[in-house]
């Protein structure tokens, strides 16, 4: 039952976050409990938002205040004067306006079951990862009965199918809707209506397809007589990504009746072979095997088993753990959707916590983490669109908080966000400093997208997608760093490391990916033989960034004043979950094996940090001491990770649920088996005494290669590498007697086997 999260009993239909089982195709998602007499399906439709334009909103500007740009270069030069107290005063000033919005829950599906009474026996409910499957069986009182469900993105619908041994009766009833009307169009319920905050419209439909008898009420379906019932569903709304109207004009049943309808004619087994083909083609890429001994137990008994230290447990858990994250990433983020959220595509609620929002100064950032290396590229497309969407509205945050213009002239001119943003280009800081300003987080997103070249080599994807976004982004950056007589270097200013200590400036969270943006810039335009002249300012600004600093007690320094007598350091919490100042680490490339004296300190300073937290803040230092080669470090994190800040239907929690914790936790073991950053692949950089043995297959490296290995005893006993483009590679791993090293020329579409 490898790959698969399976119980043994009913989901309590009351708590979603823990028990849930989701499924979803980018547009889509659907959590499931496995109620046995009545089910709740939770229903999502990934651009159902509150906020935005609207007639509410007549003046919508994605948050931003007009002319804040005089209180920000007030507020600089009174931290230059080393007037803290006064700066701090007009930080209010340095905010958005609050009116954001929030990810909406489209409805709850609730079906209610007419069943023999009866003891349940022979119950299981699970989600098949290798199949991308829901189903759920059981007997009761003599009946067999079985229930499955899955989610397709090229046909862009869920499919339910429920049957049963012998006739049953259900309803299907909508609840927790929004200003609608429920309709029937033949075998069809319709669910329209509008989002009451902003009228944004939508419609949802559940065609059914049954052999028994069909009556559709005001609120929902029922069914009579039936051995078997398929419901198609599907929901659209009116959003577009398009600024600054972020409306289609499309009625959303023009977009919704087709797909039911094509869906139905194709029947189950024939969408169900579109999707599993779609689906495993992106999936099959990459297996794992951690040791040989498996245990095959219900989630919640295989999560018991391992906080007890069970060895087949945990060779269970993390590997099921590893392909989960990978499945959500597909089941989330799909090109044509926007990208991943705070939870994926998946929300109960329309009040969610931080408005289950697009957060960039870590969580959109470790969405897509395992994208590359776990050989899920093409997730990370929506990721790409919708930066290229921030870029207009970005432009009105530019040239209000940072006095950074675009016109006619020169209409690219620099773009940029902060902590929170939204489908609606809220680009604006938040509406308080300490969380909301954060002017290096497009920075940080630069990285995500230059990585997709990287690990692809698609120089057409790069030139037209890519490219453009960071280099305005770069134009934006080489505008805003002032010289900091005092500090001797460019700097940016104010800063605020996420999500702690006092208001500094140019810390080392802004600096250091200030400076990775500019490497990576320079390699970007290398590559296309473009923008000299920006290439040679960026040459001459980059030295004197100067990002890392050891302080007097031999940690990284995270603020650059923090050794001066007159630093606040009663603002500095030790245990904070985030550790801002090591994305040189990761997942920057600049603190690596060759700067062994800013290594030491950032591994310091990882330890005064602790490694208690929540639990994307454990997957994240999960991922920093892979980089550092310390492999039993890096399992100890995974073992606190899935231990301590995972549910039992194997969400993360910080809590509460965010999903970025369960995709950085994937990235993070493929970390551990294969890094790339250094220009030389290297094999099990970072593998624990515990994983004695193990295969992989299809893991990515930078350069476009795909990497595929077994080992014993730490030992590598085979290894192949191969490339779609071709290429050379250095390729280091360990054997019985040390590392070996092997010098690869790669034609396109070939595999070499080394041993």
């Amino acid at each position: 039952m490898s790959n698969i999260i399976w119980f043994d009993k009913e989901g309590d239909l009351t708590k979603w976050e823990s028990q849930c089982l989701p499924i979803g195709n980018g547009y889509l998602g659907a959590s499931m409990f496995g109620g046995v007499r009545c089910e709740r399906i939770v229903l999502n439709e990934k651009s159902l938002w509150a906020g935005g334009p609207c007639k509410n909103r007549p003046d919508y500007r994605g948050g931003n205040k007009r002319g804040r740009y005089k209180y920000v270069a007030e507020v600089q030069k009174l931290l230059a004067d080393g007037d803290y107290e006064n700066a701090v005063k007009l930080l209010p000033e340095l905010t958005g306006d609050g009116d954001f919005g929030a990810y909406q829950l489209l409805c709850d599906a609730v079906l209610d079951f007419d069943l023999p009474d009866g003891e349940i026996k022979d119950y299981m409910r699970k989600l098949d990862l290798d199949k991308s499957l829901y189903s759920c069986e059981f007997t009761l009182g003599g009946v067999r009965c079985s229930r499955e469900a899955f989610a397709s993105y090229p046909d862009r619908v869920i499919a339910f199918r429920f049957s049963c041994s012998e006739k049953m009766n259900f309803t299907l009833k909508l609840e927790k809707i929004h200003p609608s009307r429920i309709f029937t169009e033949d075998d069809t319920l319709v669910y329209n209506g509008t989002v009451e905050d902003n009228g944004m419209r939508f419609d949802a439909r559940f065609k059914v397809i049954t052999d028994g008898g069909l009556e559709i009420f005001s609120e929902g379906i029922f069914v009579r007589g039936a051995s078997e019932t398929v419901i198609y569903f599907t929901a659209a709304t009116d959003y577009e990504m398009n600024y600054p109207a972020y409306r289609s004009g499309t009625a959303p049943e023009a977009v919704t009746a087709p797909i039911v309808k094509s869906a139905a004619e194709k029947g189950w087994e024939a969408l169900y072979s579109t999707h599993y083909a779609d689906y495993s083609a992106l999936y099959d890429r990459v297996t794992l095997r951690l040791n040989s001994d498996i245990a095959v137990l219900p989630a919640d008994k295989l999560l018991a088993a391992y906080r007890g230290g069970d060895r087949s447990a945990m060779n269970s858990l993390e590997t099921l753990y590893f392909q989960y994250g990978r499945y959500l990433l597909i089941s989330s983020s799909r090109g044509g959707a926007l990208p991943a959220n705070l939870q994926g595509v998946w929300n109960e609620s329309n009040t969610p916590p931080w408005c289950c929002d697009y957060h960039i100064n870590v969580n959109l950032q470790m969405n897509y983490w395992g994208a590359y290396n776990t050989n899920l590229a093409e997730t990370a497309l929506p990721l790409i669109d919708f930066l290229d969407s921030l870029r207009e509205p970005g432009r009105v945050t530019a040239a209000e908080y940072y006095n950074i213009v675009s016109d006619e002239n020169n209409p690219e001119n620099g773009w940029t966000a902060h902590t929170q943003c939204s489908p609606f280009g809220w680009t604006a800081p938040g509406w308080e400093f300490y969380w909301g300003w954060s002017t290096a987080a497009v920075a940080w997103l630069m990285q995500n997208i230059w990585e997709y070249y990287e690990f692809t080599g698609d120089k057409k994807t790069l030139r037209e997608r890519i490219f453009p976004i960071m280099r305005e982004s770069v134009r934006f950056y080489t505008q805003w760093l002032r010289y900091d007589e005092k500090q001797d270097r460019l700097v940016s200013t104010p800063t605020y490391s996420p999500e702690h200590g006092p208001v500094t400036v140019g810390n080392t969270y802004e600096q250091s990916l200030i400076e990775q943006l500019f490497i990576d810039f320079l390699a970007a335009s290398g590559e296309l033989s473009e923008d000299g002249e920006l290439q040679n300012k960026v040459r001459g600004m980059l030295p004197k960034l100067k990002p890392y600093h050891v302080g007097k007690t031999g940690l990284l320094k995270e603020w650059f004043e923090e050794d001066e007598p007159d630093f606040d350091h009663s603002q500095i919490q030790h245990g904070h979950r985030h550790l801002s100042h090591l994305m040189g680490l990761y997942p920057g490339k600049r603190i690596t094996s060759s700067t062994p004296e800013v290594m030491n300190a950032a591994k310091m300073s990882m330890n005064d940090r602790g490694d208690e937290s929540t639990g994307w803040a454990r997957a994240y230092r999960l991922n920093l001491w892979a980089r550092t080669g310390d492999g039993n470090r890096a399992h100890k994190l995974l073992r606190g990770l899935l231990g301590d800040c995972t549910f039992e239907n194997l969400w993360d929690f910080h809590p509460p649920f965010q999903i970025d914790g369960n995709f950085g936790g994937s990235a993070g073991i493929a970390e551990m088996l294969l890094q790339s950053h250094e220009g030389v692949i290297r094999l099990l950089p970072a593998v624990p005494s515990e994983w004695q043995s193990g295969a992989f297959t299809g893991l990515r490296a930078r350069g476009g290669f795909v990497v595929g290995a077994e080992w014993e005893n730490g030992a590598v006993t085979s290894l192949n590498v191969s490339s779609k483009s071709g290429g050379e590679c250095t390729v280091t791993f360990p054997t019985s007697g040390g590392v070996s090293a092997a010098r690869l020329k790669i034609k396109a579409g070939e595999t070499v086997k080394i041993m």
